[in-house]
């Protein structure tokens, strides 16, 4: 039966896809991906894209429940985008990751994977499903009355939802953002025009066109809490010399309010793609510098940040995931007691989790990252554990790891944690050329693992994947593959 845009169907759901839909079939079997709902449900959806095979469909009611739904903790369950798996009990979504994960590597790499290889997924606890996160990135956006919101993104939506009670964040955190929207509007500063499409973008510096208030600057808000203490609040916003004064009083205020904000940064984003990240800090005040400890290998390792570093927003999930990764590359070196080998690198070291949670294990750690201010974080970071291990890190991008090899030879270890496109394929290709013979793969995308792991294929063997939750509610897994070359 031939379907069409803005059709209704009723749909048995089945299962879940790796972006957090929800996936079900007409009763011709044409494979529908809605936005919304859990498996078991029976809904009512509205079609919005339809290819010939397979369609997309926005949920518009629920007409039986799934027998294993939850309520919603959550009260801003209905609009915010954020946390599509919290009615599905903590225990299946960590079922549903693991067959995430496995669906990627046999589907999309068409990998076969060792009986056993592929073990459950592992997470810090049903009693760390909430309140986890030590970051988290709100959005600016006016409504449709032009009144300024501060939230996070809806549901299938660049809308904001105002939120006031995220259950992922702490009630300091909460409050401060409540105090952050209320000294927003007493300084009269407002949303940012909603992005336009790429072809049309500008960098915008500091002239404005006649329909363009100077106050509509506000994009994005930044709070980071993390586990060694502290509340740093980051407003993010078009260049705006013209309120500067106002947004130092702004933050003064908030200061001086009492939550417990013992840092605020005002940085400055030109580009108008909406991403979280200031291309240049114009103000700090009081106490910016960040740490999280975490218990690596059996000693506390601190890393020391600064507002714009990268870092794992789950602290406590992170600790498990480095040790996760660890512990299969122990795996790697049967019979090793101590240290395995003379060298590890850590290829997209960022400020050095891995690098330093492999540290005890080898004469020498090498760490590579493309971004500079991280790899003077990774090696003060390295300097402050005072530990024999000979740490050296190195700024450059995929082009180098080339270079690397040719000067240094191949590890006994190569650990990888690329972002979610995964590894740049200089990078893949590198590693085939001069085959180390073990790798430890990180990943936050199992799509991109995928791809990554059939490209090592023809040199390499899987011997173990841990799919590890750093992000409860979500469809969001990270996964650790150990490999030995063949």
């Amino acid at each position: 039966m031939e379907h069409h845009k803005n059709e209704t169907l009723e749909l048995e759901l089945h299962g879940l896809s790796s972006d957090g839909r929800t996936v079900g079939r007409d009763k011709d079997g044409m494979t529908v991906f809605v936005r919304g709902g859990l498996p078991g449900q029976r809904v009512l959806v509205r079609l919005s894209h339809v290819k010939k095979r397979m369609a997309e469909a926005e949920l518009l009611n629920v007409i039986a429940p799934s027998a294993n739904e939850r309520p919603a903790p959550c009260p801003h369950a209905e609009t915010c985008g954020g946390c599509p798996w919290q009615r599905l009990p903590y225990a299946l979504q960590l079922e549903w990751k693991t067959r995430l994960v496995e669906d990627a590597l046999r589907r999309l790499g068409r990998l076969d994977l060792p009986e056993g290889a592929l073990r459950p997924a592992i997470s810090a606890g049903e009693e760390a499903e909430w309140g986890y996160r030590n970051k988290m990135e709100f959005a600016f956006a006016a409504d449709d009355n032009g009144v300024t919101r501060l939230g996070l993104r809806a549901r299938s939506s660049r809308a904001v939802a105002e939120v006031t009670d995220c259950r992922l964040q702490s009630p300091r955190a909460m409050a401060a953002l409540a105090a952050l929207r209320k000294l927003c509007a007493e300084f009269r500063l407002h949303a940012a025009a909603p992005e336009r499409p790429a072809r049309e973008r500008t960098t915008r510096k500091t002239s404005f066109s006649s329909s363009v208030r100077q106050n509509d600057i506000l994009r994005f808000a930044v709070i980071r809490e993390p586990r060694d203490g502290g509340c740093l609040v980051e407003l993010i916003t078009f260049p705006s010399p013209q309120e500067s004064a106002n947004i130092r009083a702004l933050g003064q205020k908030l200061m001086d309010s009492g939550l417990g904000v013992t840092g605020f940064v005002h940085s400055v984003r030109a580009d108008e793609a909406n991403v979280a990240y200031g291309e240049e800090t114009v103000l700090t005040m009081g106490d910016v510098e960040l740490s999280e400890t975490l218990r690596l290998q059996g000693r506390d390792v601190t890393f020391h940040l600064d507002h714009n570093s990268f870092f794992q927003v789950n602290s406590r999930a992170a600790e498990l995931l480095y040790n996760a990764t660890a512990a299969l590359a122990a795996d790697l070196f049967p019979g090793a007691d101590g240290r395995w080998g003379k060298e590890c690198w850590d290829i997209y070291c960022g400020v050095g989790g891995l690098a330093l949670t492999m540290g005890p294990r080898f004469q020498r750690v090498f760490g590579l990252e493309s971004v500079a201010p991280a790899v003077t974080l990774a090696a003060q970071n390295a300097e402050r554990l005072g530990e024999s291990t000979v740490y050296r890190f190195e700024s450059g991008d995929a082009a180098t790891l080339e270079r690397v090899f040719r000067q240094r030879g191949a590890p006994d270890l190569l650990v990888t944690d690329p972002p979610r496109a995964g590894m740049d394929e200089r990078v893949v290709q590198a590693i085939l050329k001069h085959c180390p013979p073990r790798l430890a793969l990180v990943s936050c995308n199992p799509s991109t693992l995928a791809r990554d792991l059939a490209l090592l294929a023809p040199r390499y063997d899987i011997r173990a994947v841990q799919p590890v939750d750093l992000f409860p509610q979500t469809p969001h897994v990270e996964t650790v593959v150990a490999l030995s070359a063949r």
